[in-house]
Parts: structure tokens; sequence; C-alpha cells
């Protein structure tokens, strides 16, 4: 436990501002794919949930079929969390569908078959339907098609002022810096989030499909590492081989930006001979290493909310770093939310800890440690001999691990809602047991599960699927709200496509050069 995170926290005691659930605010993002007898589902966005273009709390991401669940931006966790609920809710009462559980997809044999996700004729909707063709020609469609949670986080300004006080500085720089930091130190610990919720151990054989991999051979049908965690982040899910190089260190905000313009602005070579047209249809949005921010994959990101049309480039630069963007963890196949209040909890503490953590620069040398950490942990984490390498040497997983949790429980006495503090100290019970038997994480238990099942993964989590829906639908939700607003948005998207707008070419040039 460094001294600079215990004297940070004294620093926080001293201006009654260590409690991280009162000054903290959340938002989350659920993706899954829409399923229908263990396929992927062929329908069109559901009209009864609105326009996908137009509706902030149900839209879709790179495919038609894989919806994404946008909770608002709340102060209260448990409220959070009632709204993603209801809004799942609502839209398994609208559709035929199941919502499959998993990150990994269904047997999908032919990729050329997932629908890519439709947003009318409008410019925009044009911009958002060519940037996904673009990802298809860039990483194949298959690897889109994997789903997860997305936890947007955020520290209250009241935090930031009263601390900022003790350093001087304005609010703004000083926040920049305080976020900066804690997302190097995220990513410097992004494999304990990986060992402790990833679950993803196991993919459908059809998934992996005329691609390099190092899997073995499960069953008949599927493919698996015997001690992966999250093979959603590994060598065959989110990870671009083109943006392995870019070396983004977050050490300040200029440089940040810097980093992100020359990823948006620089030509790849095999993007650049695939050209953005094909004869008069485009492919791409452009030929760079990025076609748009983000497209820039991440365990963790800054990020602030932007206006219509607006560059996120652009507003970080104008107006700093609103709050961050956490992108590593899997969708929990035996939550049927996906997500649990212990998981949430844990994860906003961990980022508290990151925050109060020693604030130093990342090098070339410590990016290099800190991805060969990430892969080992996706690829082999529940190896009881996992090593890790470290600025300082390298040490055994657990060891580490252990560590991180024992600093992380000073967070305990100092909740002082109740209900949060016993979440809390349960939560912190189960990442310990999980730590000292890797068979209780979701991967390990999730592996020895299908093993004993018999069953293939496409049975497996198809049976979960209907078991999930059959059990959030017996409950009685008053979801009427989301009614309406789907109604509107559809309002919403009628008038955007009769609207009259400069031709795309033009749309779409402006918004490329629109970089600062």
């Amino acid at each position: 436990m460094s001294n600079e995170f215990l004297n940070s926290l004294e620093d926080l005691d001293s201006l009654n501002l260590s409690d991280f659930i009162k000054f903290s605010r959340r938002g989350i993002e659920k993706e899954n794919l829409r399923s229908k007898n263990c396929s992927i589902s062929l329908e069109d966005h559901p009209k009864a949930y609105g326009s996908s273009l137009t509706n902030p709390r149900i839209t879709t991401d790179f495919s038609e079929a894989l919806i994404e669940l946008v909770t608002s931006p709340n102060k209260d966790l448990n409220n959070c969390l009632k709204e993603l609920e209801n809004i799942v809710y609502f839209c398994l009462k609208n559709t035929d569908d199941d919502f499959w559980p998993a990150s990994i997809p269904m047997s999908i044999e032919d990729e050329s078959a997932i629908p890519i996700a439709e947003y009318g004729h409008s410019n925009s909707g044009k911009l958002k339907k060519l940037y996904r063709i673009g990802l298809s020609h860039r990483y194949g469609s298959m690897m889109q098609t994997v789903s997860g949670i997305h936890y947007n986080f955020s520290f209250d300004d009241r935090l930031f002022e009263e601390w900022a006080k003790n350093e001087g500085g304005s609010l703004r720089e000083f926040k920049d810096k305080k976020y900066l930091s804690l997302v190097r130190n995220f990513r410097r610990n992004a494999w304990l989030i990986t060992y402790l919720f990833g679950c993803s151990p196991i993919v459908p054989k059809a998934f992996a499909k005329g691609r390099e991999h190092s899997l073995k051979e499960l069953n008949t049908n599927d493919l698996y590492l015997e001690n992966a965690t999250c093979l959603r982040m590994g060598e065959l899910g989110y990870i671009s081989k083109s943006q392995d190089n870019l070396n983004i260190a977050y050490n300040n905000l200029e440089e940040y930006l810097a980093d992100l313009k020359k990823a948006l602005t620089t030509d790849h070579p095999r993007y650049k001979t695939l050209g953005t047209k094909v004869g008069d249809e485009y492919i791409q949005l452009n030929t760079a290493i990025i076609q748009i921010e983000n497209e820039y994959y991440s365990s963790i990101r800054p990020k602030r909310l932007v206006g219509s049309g607006e560059r996120p480039i652009n507003a970080l630069r104008e107006n700093g770093i609103e709050y961050v963007e956490i992108r590593a963890l899997d969708n929990n196949i035996y939550d049927p939310f996906g997500i649990s209040d212990e998981t949430a909890i844990f994860l906003e503490s961990f980022l508290f800890y990151c925050l109060l953590c020693e604030d130093q620069p990342c090098d070339a040398d410590e990016i290099i440690k800190i991805q060969n950490n990430w892969g080992k942990v996706v690829l082999s984490g529940r190896d009881e001999n996992t090593e890790l390498q470290f600025k300082e040497g390298s040490a055994p997983l657990k060891e580490r691990a252990i560590e991180i949790l024992d600093a992380m429980t000073n967070f305990e006495d100092r909740i002082g809602d109740v209900g949060y503090r016993n979440i809390y100290k349960k939560s912190l019970e189960s990442q310990r047991l999980k730590i000292s038997d890797s068979n209780m994480t979701p991967s390990g238990k999730l592996l020895q599960d299908i093993t004993e099942s018999g069953l293939s993964w496409d049975e497996y989590t198809d049976q979960i699927a209907k078991s999930h829906k059959e059990e959030i639908l017996k409950s009685k939700r008053d979801v009427d709200y989301l009614e309406e607003q789907a109604k509107k948005s559809l309002e919403e998207f009628s008038i955007k496509e009769t609207l009259k707008e400069k031709d795309f070419d033009s749309f779409l040039a402006e918004y490329l050069s629109a970089i600062e």
C-alpha cells in the first residue's frame, strides 16, 4: 500500500470527501445480441423500441441485432441499476427474441449474414451506418458481434473543487490531471478486473473460423483455453493490430489529444489500399488508422458529452474531461441483467483507488508491460503461477491482487450509507474468494459448468437466455415512460428523415475536416 495512496485518502478525510459513494455518478451501457432459436436474430430493430437513431435509451451497436441499452447518468447506484433493469424488462416484453446473455456470440456460420445496423436516410444516420460498414471491412463482422458492459463514471465537482484548494490551479486543470492519473492507474491494474469479472473462456468454432488463434478444442463445436478469463478482449475479440503501435500514454490531455489526432489523420496502409469507395458506394469513412474517436480500442477512455455532430476530440480540447468510460466488463452470463450491485460497487471503488494512487507518468516501456499483463491474464489469468511485470519488477498475480484489495478495504468504514457499506463488504469478500480459488471466478465457473453439462456453448447459453427472459418477465414493472420515449423517438426520426440537408459527400467532408 503506497504512501501516496494513504496520504491522498487522509487528505480527503480531512475534507470529509472520502466516502466515494456520496460523490459518484454513473451510467451504464449494456449490449446484447438478440437471438432466436439459438441463432442471431435477423429481424429489424423492433418498432416498439423506437428509433435506434433518436432513442437515447434503446439503440443498436454494430449490428441491427446488437441492441444497446443506455441508462441516464445517475447519482444513486441502486437507481441506475433499477433503470437498467427496467429497460431490459421493457425490451424483452416487446419482442419474441431472447437476449443472448454472454459476451461471446452464438455460432454464426455465415459472417456475411450478420445484419449491419440501419439508421435511416438522414446524413447523421448514413454516417453511423457507414462507420459500421468500415468496421466490417477492417476487422470483419464476426468480431463486431461481441458484446459487453460499458460503465461511464465520474466524480462530483464538489470533490475536485475542495481537493483542488489544497493544490492550487484551476478546477478544469485539476480535474483533467486527476482523471488522467486515474486512467493510467486503471490501465496498470485493469488485469484485475479481467481476472475477477471476465466471463468468456469459450468461443464457438464458427467465431474463430478463418482466423489465427491459440485455442484448444473443448468439444466438437467449441474452443477454449483452460485458464482463460476474457477471450472477448483477446486475439479474436477487441484487439486491433493496426492500433498496436499508437502507444497512447495519457500523460496529459494535450499529449493524449495529439496522439488521438494522429490516429484520426494518419493513413493506414491496408485501409488506404481498400479506399473509401467501391464504384460509387462508400465502404469506410476514411483511410486513417481509426475512422472516428470511438474506434480506438482501450479498456478505459476519457470522455465528455458532445452535441449533435460535434467531434469528441474537439469537445475534450475545449472543455476538458467530464467522465471516464470503462470498457473491460463482460456480460455476466449468470446475472439476468448482466451486472450486479456487487460488481458495480467494486468497480467504482476500484476507480476511487486508481484516483488516489500515485500520479506517475507512463512511458513506452511500461505500455508494453501493461499490454503484456493484459494479454497474459486474458489468455491464462487463472493459472496459479501467473506472474505479471511492473515498473518495479515482476510479482505473482495473486500477491498483487491481494495488495490492491487490502488497500481498497480502507474504503469500507468510510461509506456512510449502511446498505452500500454492506454490499461493498460482501463484494470484497467475494473478490477475495475468487483470488484464493480461480474456479470461483465467472470464467472458471462457466468452463466447469459447460464441461459438466455435456452441452455445447450454443445449447448451454441458449438455455440461460430463455431462463433469464422467463425470470425477468415474471416481475411487473412500470415502464410506461419507456413506451412514451420510444414513440417520441419515432416522431423525431420521422421529422429528421424529411428535413432537407446538404448532399452526403459535402456533409462527410465537413465532418472529417472538423478536427481541430
